[in-house]
């Protein structure tokens, strides 16, 4: 399994806050890349597309209330894969979140696209901070 994982940003709401955006993958909407299309989601699953890559879908299979979200590949998927969010309080009107991306890649996939999954784990957490940001 190759490990990507985000810098811990700090987010300006408390982690009940955070978890409860996180919790519903009709928000994750707002932090996806421009890439993303074909978006669908209820609280519990998603699917879309890669433009011009690949269709992707996923469900979240377990919620710790206000510290993490386990998610996993969902149906047809390129690789398997799971995605993890992490958050910690940090005080009464800020915590913290971590955003952690575990993929099975073969060795020359692994190469290719090590760079943009790091990027893309780097942008959900800027993108989660970013939108707390803009509410405070």
């Amino acid at each position: 399994m190759a490990k990507f994982q985000s810098e811990r940003v700090r987010v300006n709401a408390p982690d009940t806050e955070v978890f409860s955006f996180l919790a519903d993958f009709r928000n994750f909407r707002d932090l996806m890349p421009p890439q993303i299309v074909n978006w669908q989601a209820d609280e519990q699953s998603c699917s879309f597309t890669i433009q011009g890559m690949a269709d992707m879908s996923m469900r979240m299979v377990s919620k710790t209330p206000n510290t993490s979200i386990h998610i996993v590949a969902d149906g047809k998927n390129p690789i398997d894969y799971t995605l993890n969010c992490f958050i910690a309080q940090g005080s009464e009107d800020h915590s913290f979140a971590e955003i952690v991306f575990d993929a099975d890649l073969n060795p020359f996939l692994k190469m290719v696209a090590s760079g943009p999954l790091q990027n893309f784990v780097n942008m959900l957490a800027e993108k989660l901070k970013e939108i707390f940001a803009a509410r405070s």
